[in-house]
């Protein structure tokens, strides 16, 4: 199982937030989480962290032959992202997006978004937990049968 992970912009300057814990979660701590908790699930990870939606779509449509799923973290791009939408209605791709509720605006982002009628999940969480459970939810959903 592959799964494409998806970082949209200024994710980069997560450090720059304290995480309600003091600590300084970086996007490169998220990316280690994320490739531990796919080793110990059996599962291949593509990380991508891109700014604007064009890129964001053709990152997809590249992969789409080789992904089960992704975990789209979208920030600020989701409020308004018609073609995205579009692309993930035609390829029917499967999956779950997260929002970092210590980002700026990532409430708004949340109840506003555009993807939310396509999405298996929806989640708002601090940092690594928002992807933790986006990435487990997802495997869930493409693997029923198997006990995360």
């Amino acid at each position: 199982m592959k799964i494409l992970i998806i970082h949209g912009p200024n994710l980069p300057f997560l450090g720059k937030i304290p995480v309600t814990t003091g600590t300084r979660l970086t996007l490169d701590k998220i990316n280690t989480n994320l490739r531990r908790q796919a080793r110990e699930l059996g599962v291949e990870l593509k990380i991508y962290q891109l700014y604007s939606e064009e890129k964001i779509i053709k990152t997809v449509a590249r992969s789409r032959h080789e992904i089960n799923g992704i975990v789209l973290a979208p920030g600020a791009l989701a409020h308004n992202c018609p073609v995205l939408v579009e692309l993930i209605t035609i390829l029917k791709i499967p999956f779950v997006e997260v929002h970092l509720s210590e980002m700026p605006d990532s409430t708004v982002a949340y109840e506003q978004s555009q993807l939310q009628k396509l999405a298996l999940k929806k989640i708002i969480a601090p940092g690594w937990e928002a992807y933790r459970q986006g990435l487990l939810a997802l495997i869930q959903f493409l693997n029923p049968q198997r006990n995360n």
